[in-house]
């Protein structure tokens, strides 16, 4: 693939009212691109646009009819869609057990159904037109199994898996895929996920963990704007999930299932 243009390049970021959506927004917007900020919440939206002069439209991504009456609106209003980032996402944190059918669906609309309602409306025109660029977000948590993290990570693991064969299927048509994959990121993300056991449902204990172990969201950010320009693949963002990453390659899986079993509680 070749390296994407930024200057006048129009951006779709769902999930962009706040945390790592509003950073990559604002950062694509400084290097000169037409950035369309995307949320459920129309207010949140409308604030990350307002910074910079963009335009903001409010979709659940979990919903089709949703997702495909933004993509109209996005064309007519501002025109054809060159980069899409899929950051849209929702946390689900606790022992499987005690965790509902429920709460994995309602995981599931956003985590997997909303990339992929996302990819197959917006990645059609981009197909059709043999031009453009997804970037999925993922997670280290959708390659390295944590115990108390199970529907998340799953969720995770499929957007990397469909961000990779997707990659494959339309390469031939100029349309490049990457999978980004953020470590532990002080976006919040715990603020809008359903939590369960004791420890995980202590609010102040939960804040202190992401505030102090957490990545800042522009920091994703940058990494996010150099995977779409460069059409890079399985990206992952944080020195800890890079090495990670690399080291999955020789690690046993005995040593795998002792770290999962070591994870945040």
């Amino acid at each position: 693939m070749k390296s994407k243009k930024l200057p006048g390049a129009i951006v779709v970021v769902t999930g962009a009212g706040r945390g790592i959506g509003a950073a990559t927004a604002r950062r694509f917007a400084s290097l000169g691109a037409n950035v369309v900020a995307v949320d459920i919440n129309e207010e949140s939206a409308q604030e990350t646009a307002t910074a910079f002069g963009g335009t903001a439209f409010r979709c659940d991504v979990g919903d089709v009819a949703s997702v495909a009456e933004l993509a109209k609106q996005v064309k007519m209003q501002v025109g054809p869609v060159d980069i899409l980032v899929n950051n849209a996402g929702v946390g689900l944190a606790g022992p499987f057990l005690d965790t509902t059918l429920d709460d994995w669906t309602w995981l599931r609309s956003v985590n997997i159904d909303g990339v992929v309602n996302c990819c197959h409306v917006f990645g059609e025109d981009m197909v059709e037109r043999q031009s453009g660029q997804v970037v999925n977000i993922a997670s280290g948590g959708g390659y390295f199994p944590t115990k108390h993290l199970a529907t998340y990570c799953a969720s995770k693991s499929f957007v990397i898996m469909l961000s990779r064969c997707l990659r494959a299927d339309w390469a031939k048509h100029n349309v490049g895929v990457s999978v980004v994959c953020p470590s532990v990121t002080n976006s919040g993300i715990h603020t809008r996920s359903r939590l369960y056991g004791e420890m995980i449902n202590n609010k102040n204990l939960s804040d202190k963990f992401f505030a102090t172990l957490g990545h800042s969201p522009d920091s994703v950010a940058k990494t996010i704007v150099g995977a779409a320009v460069r059409s890079r693949g399985v990206v992952p963002s944080g020195i800890e999930n890079k090495l990670g990453y690399q080291a999955l390659r020789v690690i046993p899986d005995s040593v795998l299932n002792l770290i999962a079993r070591m994870g945040p509680n």
